[in-house]
């Protein structure tokens, strides 16, 4: 049994209990346990996500390579633990964004409006929220 009790950003147990019923194994384990380590440090989380790359503590790829302790997870595994936190954790919608963002696709904005079409047709938040969230990603990571 994992061990999401002391995760307090955690608005969807439900979710987090299929995904970890359905991941016995040891491929889909490490991916839940990364998501369940990933939660657990944005529970401590200040400031804000950031679009980019490890060792920018402020992305979540930074935050998912610290949180990897299954050996070294690959991208698809990243991926599929970045989804079980956007469906988790009360920061996971913003975690989802700054993470599928990045600097090939945000001057497309059929990539933009599809990032964000993801987190409102899964009731995570609205889309007016996500889209003035977006466009701040954007922004800071052009301002750098």
């Amino acid at each position: 049994m994992k061990n999401y009790d002391s995760i307090k950003g955690l608005i969807n147990k439900d979710a987090l209990q299929k995904s970890i019923d359905a991941n016995q194994d040891g491929y889909g384990g490490a991916c839940v346990n990364v998501a369940i380590n990933v939660m657990k440090h944005l529970d401590s989380f200040e400031g804000e996500f950031n679009i980019g790359y490890n060792p920018d503590m402020t992305t979540p790829h930074g935050i998912i390579c610290k949180c990897d302790d299954q050996g070294g997870i690959t991208g698809f595994m990243a991926g599929a633990a970045r989804n079980i936190v956007a469906q988790c954790h009360v920061l996971g919608w913003k975690f989802y964004l700054a993470d599928v963002l990045n600097e090939y696709n945000i001057e497309r904005d059929e990539g933009i409006e599809k990032s964000i079409k993801n987190v409102v047709d899964a009731n995570l938040v609205n889309y007016e929220e996500a889209k003035t969230y977006t466009n701040g990603l954007i922004q800071r990571f052009k301002s750098k």
